[in-house]
């Protein structure tokens, strides 16, 4: 269950977001550790549309480096991206895998 003063902070940090930044960190919440092109792959838009929001979403500190690493759209050394707290938790409840160390 979400507390609601989680919900009441996400609300509002991101009550001031335009369109396309609101995209990206959902994106980024989504599909956390991603780089701009994953992220751009992702949301299927060209990197140089995901390039500023990320920048402007770091600037708002919504965003934080999380790892530098081989980005797995371009093969190249990026950054890779993390949605800063509050973060919501995921819509649905993971279930553990049957090989998992747990059942064994």
């Amino acid at each position: 269950m979400i507390q609601d003063t989680s919900l009441w902070a996400y609300a509002r940090a991101t009550q001031n977001l335009g369109a396309k930044q609101k995209q990206v960190l959902d994106a980024l919440r989504v599909f956390p550790d991603a780089t701009n092109a994953e992220l751009a792959a992702r949301l299927g838009w060209a990197v140089n549309r995901v390039t500023p929001r990320m920048f402007e979403l770091r600037k708002m500190e919504l965003v934080l480096q999380s790892v530098r690493r081989t980005c797995k759209a371009t093969g190249g050394t990026a950054w890779a991206w993390k949605a800063k707290h509050p973060v919501l938790p995921p819509a649905r409840e993971e279930k553990p895998q049957i090989n998992s160390p747990l059942f064994q």
